[in-house]
């Protein structure tokens, strides 16, 4: 069996209060009375360097496309992490946006690499903080691919959420259902067949049922207890 999700110890009160380390990268403001959080994240896209590009590791992106792939990473942030709460038996509407800053989270937007590296090249991944994180796009994802990679960005993207809070462990294994190193784990569960599929879990297919691509679109969201974690690490304004 997979362990709890580690923000289950803490209560309401230290989840709206926040944590004293807050991360520098995120900021959080509660309106009780309205029962509403909003949560800005910033980050800092980014190119990638001129080492990668000659070792084949990724391609560069052409402005215009850097500019909608900046789009769509922010829009996958804002869709998948934002949800509702419960805290104190009272729902919260949580609202996460992105902002640019030079001191946010890095992550490199770039098109794959050579086929010869496998998926150093072509694999999205956030390693934070040990190093940036690389976003692919994937048009092999057809009518999709838009789509796609505004969901892998949520999730490489909540992974320096999850690394900031409960460390590599728990954030690169994700929450038990892979390695470190994303191997999936034999305990992985199946793509469920009805409600929330949970945006840092990996899952297998499933036996009994074919679940499409557009389903997992449709349903996947960041988890109640991923999100309480985005609120405790954050800063408060």
């Amino acid at each position: 069996m997979f362990r709890p999700h580690p923000v289950t110890a803490f209560d309401c009160t230290q989840l709206l209060g926040g944590r004293a380390n807050a991360v520098r990268y995120a900021t959080a403001s509660i309106d009780d009375r309205h029962r509403s959080i909003s949560i800005q994240v910033a980050m800092n896209y980014r190119m990638p360097s001129l080492a990668a590009r000659v070792l084949g590791q990724s391609r560069r992106v052409a402005a215009d496309r850097f500019a909608h792939y900046t789009r769509l990473a922010d829009l996958g942030l804002g869709k998948y992490w934002s949800r509702t709460i419960t805290l104190n038996g009272a729902d919260y509407d949580v609202t996460v946006t992105a902002r640019t800053a030079a001191d946010g989270l890095p992550l490199i937007l770039a098109h794959t690499g050579s086929p010869l590296l496998g998926p150093l090249s072509s694999r999205s991944s956030n390693p934070y903080p040990l190093l940036r994180g690389n976003l692919y796009y994937e048009p092999h994802h057809e009518g999709d691919a838009d789509a796609m990679f505004a969901m892998t960005a949520a999730h490489e993207i909540g992974h320096a959420f999850l690394t900031s809070a409960f460390g590599i462990h728990w954030s690169w294994g994700h929450g038990g259902t892979s390695s470190i190193f994303g191997r999936m784990a034999a305990g992985a569960p199946p793509y469920p067949t009805s409600g929330e599929i949970a945006l840092m879990t990996y899952y297998r297919s499933n036996p009994t049922a074919t679940i499409y691509r557009q389903d997992i679109l449709r349903r996947t969201i960041a988890s109640e207890n991923d999100v309480k974690t985005l609120l405790y690490i954050a800063g408060r304004e």
